[in-house]
Formats: C-alpha cells, sequence, structure tokens
C-alpha cells in the first residue's frame, strides 16, 4: 500500500498549482506587450478603509477597463500602488479615471508609473495597524446577476496595506478573466485563520512565505 502524503504536503501543492496557472495566464498575455509590462501600474488613492467599498471598487473598476489598458496592466501582474489621500484634493490636479460612489477611493487607469510621478511624490504610500476584524461578513453588490461569488481572506496580524494588495490582485484578475460576469454579489468574509484549500476554490491568492522561502502561503480564497 502507497502511504498518503501528509495534508500540509498537499495543501502545498495545491497551493503551487493555483500559483503555476496564475504566472501561466500571465505569461499568456504578456508577449503582446513585451516592453511596457516592467512600468505599468494602477494607483489607488484611499481617503478612508471599509472592506465591502474598496472590493465594491476594486471590481467596477477592473470591469470598466477596455481591453486596451486591462491587458498590458494585468500583463504586469496588475500591479497596484495605494496611496493614503483625499480625491476631493485631487480633482484638479490629478484628474482620476474612477471613483467609489462614496468619493472615498480614487483610481488611476493603467499607465507607465514614470507619467504619475508627480502624484506619487504628492501622497504617502498607505500604511495601517493590524488588526482586522475577524470574523467579518460583508455583502459587496457587484451587479445585477443572481449568482453569489465568496472571497475568504484570513486577517490575523495581516497589515491593511498588504490585504489591500492580496484582495485587489484577486478581484481584479478574476474580473479581467470573467469569473465574476453575471455575478451580482461577492460575500467578503474575514476569517482568522487560514482555511485548507479546497477543490472549490476558483482562486487562491499564492505568495512565498515570509519565514521557509520554499513554502507557500494562501492569503485570499475565491469561490463561484
Amino acid at each position: 500500500m502507497i502511504p498518503s502524503a501528509p495534508p500540509d504536503a498537499l495543501e502545498q501543492r495545491t497551493l503551487r498549482a493555483h500559483l503555476e496557472a496564475r504566472l501561466a495566464r500571465v505569461r499568456a498575455a504578456q508577449p503582446t506587450y513585451p516592453r511596457t509590462t516592467r512600468d505599468i501600474g494602477v494607483i489607488a488613492v484611499l481617503r478612508a478603509f471599509d472592506p465591502a467599498t474598496f472590493a465594491a471598487a476594486a471590481y467596477h473598476f477592473a470591469a470598466a477597463l477596455p481591453d486596451s489598458r486591462s491587458r498590458p496592466w494585468y500583463a504586469a501582474f496588475t500591479r497596484t500602488i495605494f496611496l493614503a489621500g483625499d480625491p476631493r484634493n485631487l480633482a484638479d490636479r490629478h484628474p482620476f479615471d474612477h471613483v467609489s460612489p462614496d468619493g472615498s477611493i480614487a483610481w488611476y487607469a493603467p499607465a507607465p508609473l514614470t507619467s504619475r510621478e508627480g502624484l506619487r511624490r504628492l501622497l504617502r504610500p498607505l500604511r495601517g495597524p493590524r488588526g482586522l476584524t475577524a470574523p467579518l461578513t460583508q455583502e459587496v453588490p457587484l451587479g445585477n446577476g443572481n449568482a453569489v461569488a465568496r472571497l475568504d481572506v484570513p486577517v490575523t496580524g495581516l497589515p491593511i496595506e498588504d490585504y489591500l494588495v492580496h484582495v485587489n490582485h484577486v478581484i481584479a484578475e478574476a474580473t479581467l478573466d470573467g469569473l465574476l460576469t453575471g455575478r451580482g454579489h461577492l460575500l467578503l468574509h474575514h476569517l482568522p485563520a487560514p482555511p485548507p484549500p479546497a477543490a472549490h476554490n476558483a482562486r487562491i491568492r499564492v505568495v512565498p512565505d515570509p519565514g521557509p522561502p520554499i513554502r507557500l502561503r494562501a492569503h485570499a480564497y475565491l469561490t463561484l
């Protein structure tokens, strides 16, 4: 009888499969934009942070992008820089491309980041405390469809700036890949600890563990 792999080995194998699948999707887009991917990025300016407001804004921003702008961004791993500031003070000197309904988050569409140096010098990178609320469940409106998606995010010890990065990557890339098309709501769940990856996870945000470099760590789980 062949012994089965230990649970931790199976989990690492699943995480690696999700990571390699993401790398393959990005590499497939890169030959179309070979010279732009190093410098292309999005900037988001936040006056305040609310998880549901941020998730909705990330979705609607990505969904509104034309292919001519979204595909180079995708090829650049949906790179996004988060700055702290008030969009109301930027409209004249630095007009933005999208703003959340409550005016708390402004988004600047994908462009060479060298073209945004004035904005980046004006505002500081967003930094926040650890200690996001968990457990927490919020319903995020996406559109008029009846189907629902779910995003589980383990938040214990996670700074806000890292939370924004992980959640934005998952939502933006799932949106650009059409996975959230026709879904009316996203159920956003904050968890105190990571769940084991499951077969029904459509996407998992995977990064190298800051401890042992050969290990992988999951930060967000999308289920359709």
